[in-house]
Parts: C-alpha cells; structure tokens; sequence
C-alpha cells in the first residue's frame, strides 16, 4: 500500500517537472482539510485503523483529481472530476459496490410503440418545467436498479399527466418487495418493471414507504396504504445503436440505461462532457432523460439522472458524449402506461 502511495507521488512530481505546471494542493492532506470533508459527507469511522486507511485514500484520490483537473484546464479533457462522498474510497472498493448484473430468461416487454419526429434537443428541465428530486442510492446497497426504475415511473407519470412538481416513488419499496436475493447484488429494473406490471403491484412514495440506504440488504415487504403509481407495461430497446434511445427520449420517454460505472473518472465525475474510458466490469443504472449539446465544446451529449446525491456530478445530474462510437443504449428499458 506504501509503496503505490510512492507511485502516486512521483507520478505527480513527474507531471509538474514535465508540464513546470505548479499544484495547489499539497501532497499530504491537512487536518483541517479531512475534518472538513467528514463534516461535509457525514463520515464516521468504525475505527482509528478504518479512519486511517479512509485518509490514505482521500489523499491519493485528491492527488490524481488535481492531476486530471489540470488537464480540464487546458482544454485535453472535456471533463472534470472531483471531491465527493466517495473519495475516501479505494477505486477496488468502490468497483466492489457494482457487480455485474444478471438478467432473468424471459421478459413481458411490450412493443415499442410509434412516435412522432425527433426533436433536435430535448431537456425536460428547461422545456416542460418537470424537476424530480435527486436520490442517494448510499454504498450499502447495489440498489440503482431499484432508484433508475422508480425515477422514470415518477418521470413517466408526470410527463403523461403534466402534473410538476413531482413526489418521489420508493426504490425502497421494489428492493423490500420485488429485489429478492439479490436486491443488493446484481438485480436489475426489469425485475421491478415485472414486479409492478405482471404482478399488478403498486409502488408508493417515500412518503409512505421511505428509502432507507443504509441497509445491505432488504427489509420486509411492508403493506402500505395513501398514494400510489401503477405501471401496466414496458418496453425494451434491442438496438445496436442509439437511434432508438434518442427517437424514445425525445418523446418524452425517461429510459433507464445499464452503464459501466468501473472508472476512477465516474466515480469522482464532477462537469463537463464525460467520455467513457477503457475500464474493467460492473453494472449501474440511471435515467437518461434528455440530450443536448455542449456549449463549450459543441459535443452532443446525453442528459441522464443519477441517484448519487447532488454532491455528485452537476447536482446529482451526468452528461455523456452522444455519438454514433460510444453506444450506452445496451439494455435500456423504459415504462409505459403509468397510472
């Protein structure tokens, strides 16, 4: 572990002797500094040994942000990255949190259904006033699949019904009642997309079933009682490119994407126009809700709500480069029918 730290260091000297590219940051993190992060992100440690070890990572990871942030600067990355509430984490740990996920043999998926013409730029932010709140999904739970799917039930509802601003729809109640063994492993939104459509369950706001993200597993099946949304279909998009993903979103269609979250860049993505580099495995879901392009760099990108709280990203939102190289429409999914 002393030993890659020393990497990490001579990496950044390295760096500052080549670009003569001076650091704000010092190498070691002051006291003041990581009293400050553990006030800001509420972090409590179950020992001096795991507060360590949470240091040593904060340290390194902020080393790196500043290296890649100087890149941001200069215009050689069109993203960048920083401080969040996983920066105490190791990038093994934080790929340990997404586990590929596994999907069930057979879907009750409907056809898609037609549409009219494709507007050249949609954000519903902007053009329908429709604002949903940003969801923390936390670290004890591979529960994105449970958030991405009641976020665009809720997003669906509100755009079929025109009816801002909106409640929040638990993604506790699809982990206790639809996630079964694997609600925190490698679960997926079809699941609860069955759960709601096949089943004929319906799924409540937080305000009667609260989310609770820091449980590792589920809790019972709680019976609820007040408002409720019902979801009598989906569809699935089987594409090889994006041409569908764009024709459904554009239509007022929130579709939920499986993305690779197994990047120190995603993991620390704070703006700007993200491009997925080479990375290893694991499975994430979050909601695509618009596209547009970028004014800085003329990039089309994607607009898509995550479910890592607004100190992540820009306020908890994500952009994406959109081209016809870099496909993130693999196993996207989305409800129709939302009463």
């Amino acid at each position: 572990m002393l030993y890659s730290f020393g990497v990490v260091v001579f990496i950044q000297i390295v760096f500052i002797l080549i670009n003569n590219t001076p650091f704000a940051t010092s190498t070691l993190v002051t006291d003041s500094e990581w009293l400050q992060y553990k006030v800001q992100y509420n972090k409590m440690y179950s020992s001096v040994t795991a507060e360590n070890l949470a240091r040593y990572n904060f340290n390194n990871n902020k080393i790196l942000i500043d290296i890649h942030n100087v890149k941001y600067a200069t215009k050689s990355v069109t993203y960048k990255l920083g401080v969040n509430q996983f920066t105490d984490m190791s990038l093994v740990d934080f790929k340990s949190l997404f586990p590929v996920a596994v999907y069930p043999t057979f879907s009750y998926d409907v056809a898609p259904q037609a549409v009219n013409s494709t507007p050249m730029y949609f954000n519903p932010i902007k053009e329908l006033g429709i604002i949903s709140m940003i969801e923390d999904q936390g670290t004890a739970c591979n529960s994105g699949w449970a958030y991405a799917a009641a976020k665009s039930i809720e997003l669906g509802y509100a755009y079929q019904n025109g009816t801002p601003p909106l409640v929040s729809l638990s993604a506790q109640n699809l982990i206790d009642c639809a996630g079964r063994s694997t609600t925190c492993k490698t679960q997926v939104p079809q699941t609860a997309f069955d759960f709601l459509s096949i089943y004929g369950q319906s799924l409540h706001t937080i305000i009667n079933y609260p989310n609770r993200n820091t449980q590792s597993e589920q809790g019972m099946c709680l019976q609820s009682y007040g408002p409720y949304t019902r979801l009598y279909s989906y569809v699935r998009l089987n594409n090889t490119d994006d041409s569908d993903l764009l024709k459904y979103v554009g239509n007022s269609y929130p579709v939920v994407i499986e993305f690779n979250p197994a990047s120190f860049e995603f993991m620390h993505y704070a703006e700007g126009v993200f491009k997925q580099p080479s990375t290893g495995k694991g499975s994430h879901f979050m909601v695509v809700i618009g596209y547009e392009s970028d004014p800085t760099t003329g990039l089309n990108t994607w607009l898509i709500q995550n479910s890592f709280n607004t100190s992540w990203g820009e306020n908890g939102y994500f952009r994406i480069v959109r081209n016809q190289v870099d496909i993130i429409s693999k196993s996207a999914i989305y409800p129709i029918i939302v009463l």
